[in-house]
């Protein structure tokens, strides 16, 4: 029988050859021992840069603004899926925005259907944090699981959170609504999600890594078990220049900036010394890289410069 998610699912294959732009190419990567990496983009969210970096030397950070974005006072900031390919696994790493967030997202769908990928062959979604445009993508435009067969992986700190009225009162004005929309979607998912602790192998292969400041619970990945371990970060670096030279610069957009500054310096440190792979959710052209030690701070050389 078609239910509603699956005509949703017929309906956005068809949306995707009918409806220009066509999604973003996709970027893979065979990482070794029969795992393909794939990054996907849901979109490109658009934030005024007054709303970050508000410790920084103003003098500072317009320079590297106009270098990078130019006169726009306005930073464009992709929205990278990660997709492990693992044997009979496919694992998401968080499940974008879906199309109740903000306009430009929500792309995610359309580019998994365009590589093939069917929703009901997600095997896990491994979530690094409850924010929007990580969790809401989960739900379909019926308010259905758009990937029915999945299993949900959170960090129990950033699940508990979520989870409470502490969630709500702790949201600044304005952003009531990040509260209220993940607590719909943990109702969603109640009995089919798995929490798990920092330090923690989930599933075959996946260390989790401690990256709490942004939210909470915030948690990073490490793929073991092919030729180079790979790191996904999710919000813990989030710019090409200034999350790696200045990662002292505070972020508005952490819960908790000083603590998401010591994190920012652990995992660079961490995948400088290792020479890991990473990718960034919110880092340019579907972002794979290393992290290289560069004068007092770090910088980030994109895998195909």
């Amino acid at each position: 029988m078609l239910n509603r998610r699956h005509f949703l699912q017929a309906s956005s294959a068809m949306c995707a050859l009918s409806v220009l732009p066509l999604p973003v190419q996709a970027n893979r990567l065979e990482i070794g021992a029969g795992k393909q990496l794939t990054v996907f983009s849901d979109g490109v969210m658009r934030l005024p840069v007054s709303m970050l970096f508000s410790n920084a030397p103003q003098a500072d950070l317009e320079a590297i603004i106009a270098e990078h974005h130019g006169a726009d006072t306005i930073l464009a900031r992709p929205l990278n899926v990660v997709l492990l390919e693992d044997g009979e696994r496919k694992i998401l790493f968080d499940a974008g925005s879906g199309t109740n967030f903000l306009s430009g997202l929500g792309e995610l769908p359309a580019a998994l259907e365009a590589a093939d990928i069917a929703f009901d062959d997600i095997t896990d979604i491994v979530f690094t944090h409850a924010h929007p445009d990580h969790l809401w993508g989960i739900m379909d435009d019926f308010d259905d699981l758009l990937m029915g067969n999945a299993r949900y992986h959170i960090a129990a700190k950033e699940w508990n959170f979520w989870d409470s009225d502490a969630a709500m009162a702790a949201m600044p004005q304005g952003r009531e609504n990040f509260a209220v929309g993940a607590k719909a979607r943990f109702d969603l998912i109640r009995d089919e999600v798995q929490l798990f602790d920092f330090g923690a192998e989930i599933l075959s292969g996946i260390e989790v890594v401690d990256s709490a400041g942004h939210t909470p619970g915030h948690a990073g990945f490490v793929v073991h078990g092919g030729d180079t371990p790979v790191m996904i970060l999710g919000d813990a670096l989030t710019h090409p220049r200034i999350s790696f030279e200045h990662a002292d610069w505070q972020n508005d957009s952490d819960m908790n900036a000083e603590a998401a500054v010591k994190t920012r310096l652990r995992l660079l440190d961490r995948t400088a010394s290792e020479q890991m792979l990473i990718t960034g959710y919110h880092l340019p052209d579907n972002a794979l890289g290393r992290v290289e030690k560069h004068g007092n701070g770090y910088r980030y050389i994109h895998s195909e410069s």
